[in-house]
């Protein structure tokens, strides 16, 4: 049921984030300064947990390397433009998306469901989040960094949360902050 929900919202935000950077597009073509980087990463990470949470379109380690490149960018973003904050942020999300990726490796080929699980508990599921993977054994740092990694999201949302109680903020912008870092919450918790 929460996989439901959670695709579903992450679905919603992800196709807002693409009609934004679509209307953004044609503000560049009128000659108005516009910066769709943010929704770029916001775009990518919403697609990333969709994959996650179907059928696999692409190997894992695709996915990796395509959220490598996406944090890469970030940071060099983040050292180029200010404030930097914001960059920094989807640093951190782009490699929190490939670590999930990159710790995970197919399963059974015929299978359609998802199986992210520590060496601890192997053959054991959380649920049937995501889409045909399984961890792969990673001693002690698996728990730790993902630990690290929930608590991350937990805070991003709490802060994403405050954001949509301030009249100024874009709630566009919170709201996508607020889903994906719930989301990718979640899926750090079906993991442990």
């Amino acid at each position: 049921m929460i996989d439901r929900v959670l695709t579903v919202a992450v679905t919603a935000v992800t196709l807002a984030c693409i009609v934004r950077l679509m209307l953004l597009r044609r503000q560049r073509r009128e000659n108005q300064p516009t910066d769709g980087s943010t929704d770029v990463a916001h775009a990518l990470m919403g697609i990333g947990m969709i994959a996650m949470f179907l059928p696999p379109v692409l190997p894992p380690g695709a996915w990796a390397a395509l959220f490598i490149a996406n944090a890469a960018w970030m940071g060099m973003l983040a050292l180029r433009r200010r404030p930097a904050r914001a960059y920094l942020h989807h640093l951190v999300g782009g490699l929190a998306m490939a670590y999930m990726f990159a710790a995970t490796r197919s399963h059974e080929p015929m299978s359609h469901q998802l199986s992210l699980s520590t060496a601890h508990s192997s053959g054991h599921s959380h649920g049937n989040a995501l889409a045909v993977v399984e961890a792969q054994p990673a001693g002690f740092a698996f728990p730790l960094v993902a630990w690290i990694l929930l608590i991350y999201c937990l805070l991003s949302a709490g802060f994403a949360g405050t954001d949509l109680l301030r009249p100024a903020t874009p709630r566009l912008t919170a709201t996508t902050e607020l889903v994906l870092s719930l989301s990718m919450g979640y899926m750090f918790l079906t993991t442990l």
